[in-house]
């Protein structure tokens, strides 16, 4: 039986994210090609993608793995790593805070996701604390940082793969360090 890896990356789409849409668009279309690879690398895993946008006044999936019509529920034998991005401004929504974010993350991660944070503008660790997510990566959101960042999450996300590929189980491999450095002398990027 294959193991199932579903994908969610929700990603900041406010307007303060503009000055950097073209390489966070460029990371996204990597992630995706990483994924495509790791789907061909590893036979015993299948690879689900989804894709939800937010600003300040709504969220949409803009891509899912299949109609919402036929999405089965996610059980406990399924696996599920959710990437946020964000650059931390802009954050005016009325309908989630901290405490209802927090709650659903823990609530989540009982049921076997893997939250990870990648924030700029922001002391990210502190941030994903307080949501219930334990990994965390800070950068710099200007165009050359965005970029380092992508490179570090490819890396990260293939590095997670193969542990999973090597035999480790999803809850054994999502409690160890997500973010691989690249280059130790590199404390953030």
């Amino acid at each position: 039986m294959k193991q199932k890896i579903y994908n969610l990356i929700v990603l900041d789409a406010s307007g303060s994210m503009y000055s950097i849409r073209n390489e966070a668009i460029a990371g996204v279309v990597e992630t995706v090609q990483t994924i495509r690879t790791a789907q061909k690398d590893n036979d015993n895993q299948e690879h689900l993608f989804s894709l939800v946008v937010f600003n300040g006044r709504s969220i949409a999936t803009v891509y899912d793995r299949m109609p919402i019509g036929k999405v089965p529920d996610i059980n406990e034998d399924d696996n599920v790593l959710v990437t946020v991005i964000t650059d931390g401004y802009e954050n005016s929504s009325v309908e989630w805070n901290h405490q209802r974010v927090f709650q659903l993350v823990e609530d989540l991660k009982k049921k076997n996701w893997l939250f990870t944070y990648i924030g700029a503008n922001q002391d990210a660790l502190k941030v994903a604390k307080g949501m219930g997510i334990d990994h965390s990566m800070n950068y710099m959101s200007d165009a050359e940082g965005t970029k380092a960042m992508f490179r570090k999450e490819l890396l990260s996300r293939k590095a997670f793969y193969s542990k999973l590929s090597a035999g480790k189980r999803f809850f054994e491999a999502k409690s160890e360090d997500y973010f691989v450095d690249d280059d130790p002398n590199d404390g953030n990027v």
